[in-house]
């Protein structure tokens, strides 16, 4: 098993660890939402029966992306406010950097998410990350958290060779007020390896195409997963 090092960078971080596995943090809506198509008796849609009746929450590739790699989570409470002159305030009462900001000029000419403030801000990290030779980290929102009140900015770093901090621009979303609670996931770390990689159009083989379809729909549950699945480990 490969070796993911997160490297304290600050005086007394080493008490504020906050990545873990990205398995630990699926929200309450998906553990709460259904499996199953409601008012449907059987797995397969009668008059449709290639469907199955089977939701988003039973798509192994959506749970997939949602539990691969890591979360770095914030470890204070944070609060977004407003000032009677419409300035955007971000509070929180630790001595530890939580936020800080990049200047306009940085990122002029970025387009801006729909909905979100024209200003990029940056989650601050007090670790190094290090893995072994070939491999680098892929930084990006925490995958298919559309319910979150920010979108972090997506990144990759050889952090094989980078020993220094990565911190993490995000942008927020227009409009939200309130306080973003300790342990909530920021970013979401996949380690990649680096290879080369070419592409190849290949002519369309009928007896390859007919032979996967016949796999696939051979089983009525869970085909791409009893099928072509493997299982990731992120400890």
């Amino acid at each position: 098993m490969k070796s993911f090092k997160i490297i304290p960078s600050e005086k007394y971080s080493e008490y504020f660890f906050n990545v873990k596995p990205a398995s630990a943090f699926l929200p309450e809506w998906y553990r709460n939402s259904s499996g199953i198509v409601d008012n449907i008796t059987t797995t397969l849609y009668p008059k449709a029966p290639a469907v199955t009746n089977s939701t988003y929450k039973k798509c192994t590739p959506f749970l997939d992306a949602m539990t691969s790699g890591y979360i770095v989570y914030l470890t204070a409470d944070l609060e977004i406010g407003k000032s009677k002159d419409g300035e955007v305030l971000i509070l929180w009462r630790t001595e530890r950097e939580i936020v800080t900001d990049h200047s306009p000029e940085q990122w002029s000419g970025l387009p801006v998410p729909h909905g979100y403030y024209p200003m990029v801000l940056k989650w601050h990290n007090q670790f190094a990350l290090n893995v072994p030779e070939e491999y680098s980290l892929l930084f990006t929102n925490p995958i298919n958290r559309f319910d979150l009140p920010f979108q972090t900015i997506t990144g990759i770093v050889d952090c094989d060779k980078y020993t220094g901090q990565v911190h993490f621009p995000f942008f927020l979303k227009e409009g939200f007020t309130g306080i973003i609670p300790a342990g909530t996931p920021i970013t979401q770390i996949i380690p990649i390896k680096r290879e080369s990689w070419k592409r190849e159009h290949l002519e369309y083989d009928e007896k390859f195409s007919k032979l996967h379809f016949e796999r696939f729909f051979s089983t009525i549950k869970r085909s791409y997963k009893n099928n072509y699945w493997t299982k990731k480990e992120y400890k």
